[in-house]
């Protein structure tokens, strides 16, 4: 079980970092974006540099960001309403977030695989984005590997709960 717990922080640590890569990305064009633009109106449009696809830029990696955020928190991610939960027992707690987890493993295991159908479409009709004109394969790849890694968190989180009974609460760490 140690080493499944292991496996599961190595994979949202690493999530963690994509998405913050993703997140630094966003900033960036979007400042260079607005920067760029304040330039051309103080020079009455002498300089006109533009980030071409700043939009796109901006939606994909957003993307990249919920989808690793998701992966790297998905034990977090269930909000427990206190009125239905406060006299529950912890094991029956326990055993709900548990299926929780199995159900966000069923959604990473279509998100996969749908997104995986994507880029192997995206390669055989050659599928570009819109402004940038690059392929949709990249796009379409990392975001089934972050729907993959949100697949194996999830259920090695279930599978941690039911052996342990241990899950994340937020009653108790007053988050």
């Amino acid at each position: 079980m140690a080493f499944l717990i292991r496996i599961s922080r190595f994979i949202a640590r690493m999530c963690e970092f994509i998405g913050g890569v993703s997140l630094i990305i966003i900033v960036v064009s979007t400042i260079a974006d607005v920067f760029f633009r304040y330039i051309f109106k103080l020079t009455g449009g002498e300089l006109g540099f533009t980030i071409k696809g700043g939009v796109e830029i901006v939606s994909y990696f957003m993307l990249f960001a919920l989808l690793a955020a998701f992966a790297a928190y998905v034990e977090r991610s269930q909000i427990i309403v206190d009125v239905f939960t406060q006299k529950m027992p912890q094991s029956i707690k326990g055993y709900m977030m548990g299926i929780f987890m199995m159900g966000f493993f069923l959604i990473g295991i279509v998100f996969t695989w749908g997104l995986y159908e994507n880029a192997v479409d995206a390669v055989h009709f050659g599928k570009v984005t819109q402004d940038l004109r690059i392929s949709m394969m990249p796009i379409y790849a990392l975001s089934s590997f972050l729907s993959a890694l949100l697949a194996i968190r999830a259920l090695i989180e279930s599978i941690n709960i039911f052996t342990t009974g241990e899950f994340f609460d937020t009653e108790e760490t007053g988050a």
